[in-house]
């Protein structure tokens, strides 16, 4: 999704989130990323977020489907890469030459506690990650049915709260639910629960499926 550079953006209009930065930061903590390149795609770690400083970058996400959604235009202040999860699912490419500096995860912290429009697209970014995952899960494909189930666990439990509770159950009644909601055999969702536990990614807690291990379970859920 290449933008064209017709001049468009040579002046960028104000930002409404504007960064807390100081206004010279350091070159360590300065990227320049060339129009057409991307400064982070679906797959790269998430370690930081970022301003735009000059130039613009267009913010948008491929779904499972194909389909893909313009989520923003950041320009001069904006902040880019929200989110909660340990990668990013979405792709921001220059739509010019364009630099960002970088925020580290604390200072991002801080700047959402002190700026009620930034938690809200804090929230909003979460959101969008439930729904992606959601999809992905639901979505058929050729992927196995371990990793659409580990897919679906993470979607539940691993964006909304890290505590890992699933609101699932392990008896009869969540694996039918389950295989029903994803047009799985309920004999074949009872088996990948059984190799969850087995490889420790999930416990079962009074009858409840608890997620164990959100890294692992992410790794499987990607592969």
């Amino acid at each position: 999704m290449l933008i064209a550079n017709k001049g468009q953006f040579s002046g960028a209009r104000p930002a409404v989130h504007r960064a807390t930065a100081a206004a010279q930061p350091p070159e360590r903590n300065r990227r320049m990323i060339p129009h057409g390149d991307r400064l982070f795609t679906p797959g790269t770690p998430r370690a930081a977020a970022f301003v735009v400083e000059t130039g613009a970058l267009c913010h948008y996400i491929v779904w499972p489907d194909g389909s893909h959604d313009v989520i923003e235009c950041a320009f001069p202040g904006d902040i880019v890469g929200l989110g909660s999860l340990g990668e990013h699912m979405s792709t921001a490419q220059a739509m010019v030459d364009t630099s960002v500096v970088v925020i580290s995860p604390a200072e991002l912290d801080r700047a959402v506690q002190s700026d009620a429009a930034l938690a809200a697209r804090m929230a909003s970014a979460t959101d969008r990650e439930f729904d992606f995952l959601r999809r992905r899960a639901l979505q058929p494909g050729q992927r196995s049915t371990l990793n659409r189930i580990a897919a679906y666990l993470i979607a539940v439990a691993g964006t909304a709260c890290r505590s890992g509770e699933t609101h699932l159950t392990s008896g009869d009644d969540g694996v039918k639910a389950l295989a029903s909601l994803l047009d799985i055999p309920a004999a074949d969702v009872r088996g990948a629960f059984t190799t969850l536990l087995d490889r420790n990614l999930v416990a079962d807690r009074d009858g409840a499926i608890v997620i164990r291990d959100v890294d692992g379970l992410e790794a499987l859920a990607d592969a």
